[in-house]
């Protein structure tokens, strides 16, 4: 029993003394894992379709496939960002090329369109709203209406076999000052806020950067588990000329 007490006595001692020598330094220490926080959303629902259909067994997607939005089960989400990025999931296709739209949801004219070429790659991707040209910000106040649609069939009218995903983003006045907070910190203030689309734009950076715990909260809280152990794939989709897309228009 002596002999015990000594050695807890030097085992005290001893990192007492590599504590004030300062060689044990906190990133020495082993990481404290980050507090879980509470997704909480608008109480509001609108219209769309966070995932496809069913698919005819001819077209570009595995008719067992989805593609998926990722938003909330209310189809509704805010975001204080002029120029948002939304997020799908996109199964592997035969694709070549994706179409995103915007609608304005009090006039229903287009706000922004855009078509994208994609490598059939499966996967998250995240489209943005090009800022820095002529392209205006979403508008405080203003809901809208986003579509994505995967292009199965290029070169005719046909628009049949398209496989497309909807939902709703409204902007808000800002309620997160980002530039006064540690990035570390953003997903769990933009979803205690309720702002869906910055708390997943955040997140999925640092998921990319091997922190995937807010980007995982987030999906559990949207019942969107089964997307856990897809990667978020990096880089931008090419834009390309909505006029021509393998000689006819595909709008």
């Amino acid at each position: 029993m002596k002999n015990r007490r000594h050695i807890h006595r030097f085992i005290f001692w001893r990192i007492a003394g590599i504590l004030l020598s300062g060689s044990l330094t906190v990133g020495s220490l082993p990481a404290i894992a980050q507090a879980p926080f509470r997704l909480n959303l608008p109480d509001l629902r609108a219209p769309g379709n966070r995932e496809s259909g069913s698919t005819r067994s001819t077209t570009c997607i595995d008719p067992d496939e989805q593609v998926i939005a990722l938003v909330p089960q209310s189809n509704y989400g805010q975001t204080q960002d002029g120029y948002p990025t939304f997020y799908f999931y996109l199964p592997p296709t035969t694709a070549q090329y994706v179409k995103f739209r915007i609608d304005d949801g009090t006039t229903n004219e287009t706000f922004y369109e855009g078509q994208f070429s994609i490598t059939g790659d499966s996967g998250i991707f995240g489209l943005t709203l090009p800022a820095g040209g002529v392209q205006k910000p979403l508008e405080i106040g203003q809901s809208y209406y986003w579509y994505l649609t995967v292009v199965c069939e290029v070169g005719t009218a046909d628009r049949t076999g398209d496989v497309t995903i909807d939902s709703t983003v409204e902007r808000v006045q800002p309620l997160v000052d980002s530039t006064q907070t540690a990035r570390a910190d953003l997903p769990r203030l933009y979803a205690e806020a309720g702002l869906w689309y910055d708390a997943l734009a955040v997140s999925a950076d640092l998921k990319q950067a091997d922190n995937a715990a807010p980007w995982n909260t987030l999906l559990s809280a949207v019942e969107l588990e089964n997307l856990l152990p897809v990667p978020v794939l990096s880089g931008e989709l090419a834009f390309e000329d909505s006029a021509v897309l393998g000689g006819e228009d595909v709008n």
